[in-house]
């Protein structure tokens, strides 16, 4: 009973770590990072060079917002883009597509948006279980995105609360189920002046929208890439190519291997007219029972972690184990039907 206890333990804590990077990927960045700081402040520390822990931001991250006006008008919505882009991509060059995102208004005014897009009130917030698309709260991503653009509305407030500063921590990532330097990640801040607090009757397009965009001068206009830069890319790529296609080889090597052993040792046994050593019922019953919920409860798992797009490694693994579990169920069927030894009476 104890070994049992002790190997759901390390089977819990393995599925643990194998998570970890699939659920920031996917259900967007929590609220408050690691050190309760706002993400949306201190940006994505779980990436970027000194991830997981102290992830450093970087001006290769590209944040930009569109359709923001200079002021707002009372209960008037507004169409905003928010795009989080790598400059290296921008230049034409090879670099991150896919990207996520979390934006704070300060819980002043609603954020809305289409059916269509890939965003949610964001994990930690008091609407972050809501099926609605809207929410006073932060939002993020709700899937990680291909094009790194995301369309929302924002409506400003039924009343005049002062300017309305917006916080977005923007994510360029390069997708390979990991939190690693490969990503890229800004913070972009602005601000929405009252309305009334700006006038300027000589030129009043000025005053409708604008975008805001954070990154060097280099990277937003010039963005120019060097022959060493490309090289460094190009190794970046072809090492994190190798190292993801060696793990698929790998882990496919060795359940093959696994399952080939005991499906020799089945062939064998049946053969030879051998069989598991006799287990008495009294025993049997209760270990039966135990490995059909660990079954059970993977295979849950399994299922609800492919149906959320998570990453093959931990759903695979998932099903695996379940599949394992389902074997010791047999296993321990076949000891309890085992004709006892005279030793096994005693």
């Amino acid at each position: 009973m104890k070994r049992t206890f002790v190997r759901i333990l390390v089977l819990c804590f393995l599925i643990s770590i194998l998570a970890t990077p699939s659920v920031a990927y996917h259900l967007g960045p929590p609220s408050v990072d690691n050190n309760e700081n706002p993400t949306a402040i201190y940006g994505c520390t779980c990436h970027g060079l000194g991830g997981p822990l102290n992830g450093q931001p970087s001006d290769r991250a590209i944040v930009s917002v569109s359709g923001v006006p200079i002021q707002y008008d009372i209960d008037v919505t507004y169409n905003f883009t928010i795009l989080v882009q790598d400059a290296n991509t921008l230049a034409g060059e090879t670099g991150n597509v896919a990207g996520g995102f979390l934006m704070s208004s300060g819980d002043i005014g609603i954020f809305s948006w289409d059916e269509n897009e890939d965003i949610r009130a964001s994990v930690g917030t008091p609407d972050e279980d809501s099926t609605e698309r809207s929410t006073s709260y932060n939002i993020s991503q709700s899937d990680v995105d291909d094009d790194g653009q995301w369309k929302i509305q924002w409506t400003a407030p039924s009343s005049d609360v002062g300017p309305v500063v917006f916080h977005v921590a923007g994510n360029s990532i390069n997708d390979n189920d990991q939190a690693d330097e490969g990503d890229y990640w800004n913070v972009l801040s602005f601000s929405i002046n009252a309305p009334s607090t700006v006038s300027n009757a000589d030129d009043i397009d000025s005053l409708v929208t604008r975008t805001v965009s954070v990154g060097t001068y280099q990277n937003l206009f010039v963005a120019e890439i060097t022959d060493e830069q490309i090289e460094h890319e190009r190794q970046v790529a072809l090492s994190s190519d190798i190292f993801l296609k060696g793990n698929i080889y790998y882990w496919t090597s060795l359940v093959m291997l696994i399952l080939g052993a005991v499906v020799q040792r089945e062939i064998m046994e049946r053969k030879r007219g051998e069989r598991p050593p006799y287990m008495a019922s009294e025993l049997a019953y209760p270990q039966m029972i135990r490995f059909s919920i660990i079954a059970i409860v993977l295979f849950y798992f399994g299922v609800t972690l492919k149906a959320d797009a998570s990453s093959t490694v931990l759903w695979a693994t998932s099903f695996f184990c379940s599949l394992w579990a389902s074997y010791g169920v047999y296993r321990t069927w076949l000891a309890m039907n085992t004709e006892p030894t005279p030793d096994d009476l005693m």
